[in-house]
């Protein structure tokens, strides 16, 4: 998945907001800047957001194809990208498509862990919007733009049941801004292929254009200028998004319910800040993530007094600020949170004492039991996350485990004496592959399933468990 922009313009604006969020802190006692409560819900109720599916805002049919004229890239530039915001929140820059009259669809990674964000559009107008509802599965994001004034109209959706293989699709965004109220840019591309996906129940598709940074959430359009797709990922020859059809769906599905895959909305905690926190690692898969909101250039030194591990530190996309064993200083940079990870080779506990206040994060995702057969779904939070589930076996039980994601995943299984058992790694990540281990249970007790991510972003996974009776005699 594309990384958000972090132009240096835009590294000013966002100090500029944090130093605004950092006293609003102070004074209410609670990544928000220009916002209107820091302890703001990160979903609402979903009465009061229109469906857009039923709302008068949502987009009215548009005739059959053949009656439509096809767009100049100047017309789909000037009028189009109307429609099409730039993202602003304290991880970076991205873009989003206003769907309705009181929603914006970005990426999850563009707005993730913001409870709400700044939207830039065309027209001048500025909105402070709050994320209503994340899906970290899909990669997308609701942002409620109902009290925006000056509204621009909601993009007209298509469909990809009218695109084939070679289209010229257009890619409208805004990749590496060079001023806070930029202009959106259309970079066109061929349409390669079609894929589905069972594990995110969406469909996307590729196109022949580079992904930028910045261009996450923005709008992928027809020549006709119709709504087609919301670019997600990619490298630097090739873009892909996911179908508008979806798109639509998963919308429905945000608004009736801030669930995703049965999960509760997860949100990273900001207050109860401490200097001193005690920590207890269940073993070397166990990790304590601290979380810290702090203004760029902040300098921390944090301590582990009788303990034994490593402290790193890091952005929420996973770039390491510092790390060292027992005692760890280091400044932070443009991206916040800093997440702060203590871990250890085996159980381990003890006190971090922290220069400046902390965020303990009690992680869902950590030891909880896997069904014998089924699938149980998990987040990864932050990049870099590690979590771990127990699964109860019997000696010479057969069992499979494959871990379905956007991330590369590393899957390690160890035996109820801690011992390493089998791992697997996905390099691939999106659709290519999965990490899948299969072993027969050599003891009775409580097993291990670890699985860390190697992406720089928010990402939901699926953990498919199936174990069978041994072979008697």
């Amino acid at each position: 998945m594309s990384r958000a922009s972090r132009s240096e313009p835009v590294r000013r604006a966002v100090v500029l907001l944090g130093v605004i969020a950092l006293v609003y802190v102070t004074l209410a006692g609670d990544r928000q800047p220009l916002m209107k409560s820091v302890r703001e819900p990160a979903v609402v109720a979903a009465a009061a957001v229109p469906n857009p599916t039923t709302t008068s805002g949502r987009p009215a049919p548009v005739p059959e194809i053949e009656a439509l004229i096809p767009l100049s890239t100047d017309a789909i530039r000037d009028e189009v990208s109307q429609s099409v915001g730039f993202v602003l929140s304290q991880q970076g820059t991205g873009s989003g498509v206003v769907i309705s009259d009181d929603l914006l669809v970005t990426n999850a990674h563009v707005v993730w862990p913001d409870p709400s964000v700044t939207v830039v559009f065309q027209n001048g107008s500025i909105h402070h919007g709050t994320v209503l509802a994340v899906d970290p599965f899909v990669d997308l994001a609701l942002v409620d733009i109902s009290r925006l004034t000056r509204k621009p109209h909601p993009i007209t959706l298509g469909s990809t049941a009218d695109l084939v293989i070679g289209d010229e699709l257009y890619v409208l965004g805004y990749p590496s801004p060079d001023e806070f109220t930029p202009l959106a840019t259309v970079d066109a591309g061929q349409l390669r292929g079609f894929s589905d996906w069972e594990f995110t129940s969406v469909g996307w598709f590729t196109i022949e254009a580079p992904a930028i940074g910045g261009q996450s959430g923005g709008a992928i359009v027809d020549e006709y200028g119709r709504l087609v797709g919301v670019s997600t990922f990619g490298s630097t020859s090739s873009l892909t998004s996911i179908a508008v059809d979806d798109v639509v769906e998963a919308v429905d599905r945000l608004v009736a319910s801030p669930r995703v895959r049965g999960l509760e909305p997860r949100d990273l905690p900001r207050n109860r800040a401490q200097r001193t926190i005690e920590i207890d690692l269940a073993d070397s898969w166990d990790q304590q993530l601290l979380l810290g909101w702090f203004l760029p250039d902040s300098e921390l030194t944090v301590e582990w007094t009788g303990g034994d591990g490593v402290l790193s530190a890091s952005s929420i996309s996973g770039d390491v600020l510092g790390t060292a064993r027992g005692s760890l200083t280091f400044v932070t940079e443009f991206a916040f949170p800093v997440v702060v990870t203590a871990e250890s080779d085996h159980a381990s506990g003890g006190v971090v004492d922290s220069s400046l206040p902390l965020v303990p994060y009690t992680d869902p995702d950590h030891g909880r039991t896997l069904a014998a057969v089924g699938t149980s779904f998990g987040i990864y939070e932050v990049g870099g996350d590690r979590d771990f589930f127990y699964l109860e076996l019997e000696a010479g039980e057969r069992v499979s485990i494959t871990v379905e994601s956007a991330a590369r995943t590393h899957l390690t299984i160890y035996s109820p004496d801690s011992e390493l058992t089998v791992e697997d790694r996905d390099m691939a990540g999106f659709i290519d592959g999965n990490a899948a281990v299969s072993f027969t249970a050599g003891e009775t007790g409580r097993f291990v399933v670890a699985v860390e991510s190697n992406l720089a972003t928010v990402s939901g996974y699926a953990i498919v468990t199936r174990v069978e009776p041994g072979t008697s005699g």
